[in-house]
């Protein structure tokens, strides 16, 4: 079923659709955290513009929390899994699997959508913390936005 499920999952509108959107608001998180950076001072090379090594970066430069850090890092796992990983769960590729891949029913084909607009509306949160950060910044001096760290 696994393979049949896939298919399923590859004809359905809502799924594409969401999976879509999915991949839109995280290329913004990634923009306006390269945004976010630079306005701290830090130049971001296009190699390092990776979701995963922006959240790194914004950890080294102690723009998250602890707490912050684990959602940021959350999102980028569920958002890899999603965008790179997510056909190679169903054919055992990969060790950890963020949404269940066995027994599966035409109906789990909801569940997977659902997981993903959960996860388009964490990033939407999060290119909200973001862009707030950028527009204190920008209304504030430099010296000010620097300790208006940490983001989240």
């Amino acid at each position: 079923m696994k393979s049949e499920f896939y298919e399923l999952l590859s004809k359905d509108n809502d799924f594409c659709q969401a999976l879509g959107r999915l991949m839109l608001v995280a290329s913004k998180l990634e923009v306006l955290i390269k945004q976010y950076l630079r306005l701290q001072g830090k130049e971001v090379s296009e190699r390092q513009a990776t979701l995963g090594n922006l959240i790194k970066l914004l950890k080294k430069k102690n723009h998250l929390t602890k707490n912050g850090e684990m959602l940021f890092q959350q999102a980028n796992m569920q958002r890899n899994y999603l965008i790179h990983n997510l056909f190679a769960s169903f054919e055992n590729e990969i060790e950890h699997n963020l949404l269940p891949v066995e027994d599966l029913v035409e109906m789990d084909v909801f569940v997977y959508t659902q997981q993903v607009e959960v996860s388009i509306e964490d990033f939407t949160s999060y290119c909200e913390i973001v862009s707030e950060g950028i527009d204190k910044h920008n209304k504030n001096s430099q010296k000010d936005a620097a300790e208006a760290a940490p983001l989240l």
